[in-house]
């Protein structure tokens, strides 16, 4: 299948939308393909600007004030003693149309945002492993190439608004072999990439905000051959994804939570 044949079927694969067996082979193919991989992130990040900007708006204190100002006004007009009495075996308040629409329209958006939120963790997941395929595929994975940590950690300075340790890594199975700035939900961050026999591990660090509200627990993609491991350690949140054992990634989180 060309390039072309596969860019057709990106808004589905983004989505999730695909068969299991076509997911799979997609994400073989951006594994050897920068074009497609890089088409794939920023598909990825257009789509996430997208969700974010729906959820951006807050409404000031003001207008809240005004708001319940005039729902007060409405109900006590309402019940004025002004009106005609009618023999009433309740007291039943008669809302404004506009303010049971409202009403309505509330517990619409609170049940999405509940939705969304019980399910953004496996999304989220899901979206730190798109972007180790996608940086792994593209022509220049690392920023900054290098295998002493000595070098690595200071580049990162006044790049991301945190420091962080790294682990000696001699006498360990793993190597670093550079990194990069990253972006998630607009926020930077570092996305570390070690070498283990054969396989990468993308090591992502971000300060643990409520977008990266990801509860502290390994994950597996059964689709597919990456594990994941994520943890909230000093105000930071780390996240591992690699097609290692998760008893391998598990041993990395270790030698990073020590140092950390």
């Amino acid at each position: 299948m060309s390039c072309t044949d596969w860019r057709t079927r990106l808004d589905a694969y983004v989505d999730t939308e695909l068969p299991q067996r076509e997911m799979e082979e997609f994400r073989a193919h951006l594994a050897h393909c920068t074009e497609c991989a890089a088409a794939t992130l920023a598909l990825i990040e257009a789509k996430g600007a997208l969700r974010r900007a729906g959820q951006r708006y807050t409404a000031s204190s003001e207008l809240r004030a005004r708001v319940l100002a005039t729902a007060q006004a409405n109900v006590a007009t309402q019940s004025s003693p002004k009106l005609k009495p009618a023999p009433q075996k309740t007291n039943v308040i008669s809302w404004p149309r506009w303010v049971l629409a409202a009403a309505a329209l509330f517990l619409l958006t609170a049940g999405l945002f509940f939705f969304a939120v019980r399910n953004r963790q496996p999304s989220s997941l899901n979206e730190f492993a798109d972007l180790h395929i996608a940086t792994l595929a593209s022509a220049n994975p690392v920023e900054v190439v290098s295998t002493d940590r000595h070098t690595v950690k200071p580049w990162f300075q006044g790049r991301v608004p945190f420091t962080f340790d790294l682990p000696e890594l001699q006498g360990t199975p793993f190597t670093l072999t550079g990194g990069r700035v990253t972006y998630f939900h607009q926020e930077p961050g570092a996305h570390l990439i070690f070498a283990y026999q054969k396989h990468f591990i993308s090591v992502f660090i971000f300060r643990d905000t409520p977008e990266l509200a990801i509860r502290q627990a390994s994950f597996s993609d059964r689709g597919t051959s990456f594990n994941l491991q994520s943890w909230k350690q000093n105000g930071l949140r780390y996240v591992l994804v690699s097609d290692v054992s998760v008893a391998t990634l598990q041993q990395l989180a270790n030698l990073l939570g020590q140092h950390s």
